[in-house]
């Protein structure tokens, strides 16, 4: 990555406020990654409604922000042109406007009463539950737990008084609320994109669904505006003692397609990402979305993309996730046999990976698909195990090595190939941390998408780092940025 920047250089920064730690890079006007950083952000708290919540603290996501961004506007506050943001989808907070319009800091935000983060990943909207909430009368896609809107409308009905008095005065992404605290907004602003992730959004009229205005459950006067994504919202607030004032700050986008725009090159390009969770998408091309829409799998999603473009996307939720998941329940049960009580999750993935890799070419009928998280398009499927026999059960390695490429396998099973081939895909473009890091899953890849049906697999170089995302919200505003 280039660092002779001169004064007069033109520099464009990308936040991905991610599901387990925050992404910053720097971008130069051919679209180059000059400098990226990352950090975990450590956010997430127990929930009140136990197992089934997954909530983060946004106190923490910010304060991370400030940590990783404030020593880049140190040194590059002369060149930066704009700011970016992208992040995790679908996940709603509520937080009540700054009484008096200051904030000094991003690692201070003492004076905001904001609510915890309720993530994508949170289960506490039961299939029953789903069924009681009013249909949409012009949406585009079933709503799914994890979904800001419905989250809301679970917080309005079994939560007391939580929406009352006027506690809160605005609610949206994570992304929406650290934009309207750069800017100091009144009230917040949202893309198409980010609103589709919420749910009952209206697509054809850009905006709400009327179903939430009508419905006295649902506190609507909360909601962002939408706008367009590659809007400019704002300039940084004069009050951020460490952010140099007004740069420009562009509407937050969804990390899956400022992921897909860092990776797509061509028509004939599919892209995947995995990361905590799995993405597959591409591009549909303009005029053809109902032809795509009704030859499309269950398990695929429209969602806006860029100049009035869908994104096909599968969304799984069995990726990274399931992995850490296994591992996690491994050490557990390391503990509950009484052999170790500080058993280390990081430790034991590198130990579990090291005996998978010795296994490789060992021959298995093992098979292992690791849906624990059940699916958006059916919310109770469930993983499941077959091919046990004496000799694979008792190798640590060979588990192992199939869970992870069950993943892979579970992939194929949502979205065939004979489907992508349909499409005109030739090429697939991977991403994220996970096939970064863990080989048997890129070993998958290629052999599942590459060797047998012929697809190209490459791997997309900003996968790297791990920091697509963000570099696909600074590339979005450099392209913009002559509407701002």
């Amino acid at each position: 990555m280039a660092t002779n920047i001169s004064r007069n250089d033109s520099l464009w920064l990308g936040i991905d406020l991610g599901t387990t730690s925050v992404k910053v890079v720097l971008v130069d006007n051919g679209g180059s990654v000059v400098q990226s950083s990352s950090c975990p952000t450590a956010a997430q708290v127990e929930s009140t409604a136990g197992s089934l919540g997954y909530e983060q603290d946004p106190r923490k996501i910010l304060s991370t922000v400030d940590n990783l961004v404030c020593p880049l506007m140190m040194k590059f506050k002369e060149n930066i042109r704009g700011i970016g943001i992208t992040g995790q989808m679908h996940g709603v907070l509520m937080w009540q406007k700054c009484p008096n319009g200051r904030v000094d800091s991003l690692g201070d935000l003492g004076q905001f009463y904001v609510s915890n983060l309720y993530t994508w990943q949170d289960q506490r909207c039961t299939p029953e539950f789903l069924d009681t909430l009013p249909r949409a009368s012009n949406s585009h896609q079933p709503v799914s737990t994890g979904h800001g809107c419905v989250t809301i409308f679970w917080l309005s009905r079994n939560q007391a008084n939580f929406f009352q008095d006027g506690q809160f005065t605005s609610c949206g992404t994570i992304m929406d609320f650290l934009v309207s605290v750069l800017c100091g907004l009144d009230h917040p602003v949202t893309s198409d994109q980010l609103a589709a992730s919420l749910g009952f959004f209206n697509r054809t009229n850009l905006s709400w669904d009327s179903v939430l205005h009508e419905n006295q459950d649902f506190p609507h006067k909360l909601l962002p505006k939408i706008v367009p994504a590659g809007s400019c919202v704002g300039n940084v607030t004069a009050s951020l003692t460490e952010w140099p004032s007004g740069i420009p700050v562009y509407v937050g986008l969804g990390d899956v397609q400022c992921a897909m725009y860092a990776s797509l090159k061509d028509s004939c390009d599919a892209a995947i990402n995995i990361s905590t969770s799995i993405q597959l998408g591409f591009v549909i091309p303009a005029g053809s979305s109902d032809r795509v829409h009704h030859e499309s799998p269950p398990s695929i999603s429209f969602f806006p993309y860029f100049d009035g473009r869908l994104l096909a996307l599968c969304a799984g939720l069995n990726g990274g996730n399931a992995i850490s998941h296994f591992v996690e329940c491994v050490a557990k049960w390391i503990s509950d046999l009484g052999f170790s009580d500080s058993c280390d999750s990081a430790s034991l993935m590198s130990r579990l990976q090291q005996l998978a890799d010795k296994s490789k070419n060992d021959p298995s009928i093992l098979t292992v698909h690791p849906i624990f998280f059940g699916e958006r398009h059916d919310t109770d499927l469930c993983g499941h195990i077959t091919g046990i026999n004496a000799t694979n059960f008792r190798s640590m390695g060979t588990i192992f090595r199939a869970v992870c490429e069950g993943i892979i396998d579970h992939l194929q099973d949502m979205v065939p190939v004979k489907y992508l081939q349909g499409r005109g895909i030739s090429r697939l473009l991977v991403s994220g941390s996970v096939p970064v890091n863990n080989p048997i899953v890129m070993r998958r890849l290629i052999d599942v998408y590459a060797a047998d049906v012929g697809l190209s697999v490459v791997v997309d170089d900003e996968s790297v780092h791990a920091v697509g995302s963000a570099v696909g919200a600074a590339r979005v505003i450099r392209e913009y940025a002559e509407t701002c």
